[in-house]
């Protein structure tokens, strides 16, 4: 068999230390469990923030996330309780999944942060960077 060459091994280095990293799970994690942007918005109103890119990058992320997911769950509770009206509640019994999304993405970008990673998300992170925020 052949290796690769111990060069070629691509190595990923978390960014941030292990408080930033903590912090910016915890982040998406209040949002998950407590369903309140709690963390995210003491980050930003935390004095340090600014000397904290990683942190602050994973606190606004969740801030517009936040958003989105408010946005996503009305939008999924008009189409649960239409499509549980039309079909008699056969449709309710299979469609209750759909208002976990939010939950798992939470919980996913959660354990992307503790990792080191940065989460980008395509047109919120593209509008918080115009901003000025990211």
């Amino acid at each position: 068999t052949a290796s690769r060459p111990a060069a070629a091994a691509a190595t990923f280095t978390p960014e941030g230390t292990d408080d930033d990293r903590l912090m910016s799970m915890l982040a998406w994690l209040s949002m998950v469990i407590l369903q309140l942007p709690i963390v995210s918005i003491i980050q930003l109103l935390s004095a340090n923030s600014k000397d904290r890119p990683f942190q602050r990058h994973h606190a606004v992320t969740s801030l517009l996330f936040f958003g989105a997911a408010v946005a996503y769950e009305v939008i999924a509770s008009v189409v649960f309780t239409i499509l549980t009206a039309v079909t008699l509640g056969c449709a309710g019994l299979c469609l209750w999944v759909i208002f976990f999304v939010p939950h798992a993405l939470g919980l996913y970008f959660a354990f992307q942060a503790y990792g080191g990673k940065r989460i980008h998300l395509k047109y919120l992170s593209d509008w918080a960077r115009q901003q000025g925020w990211l």
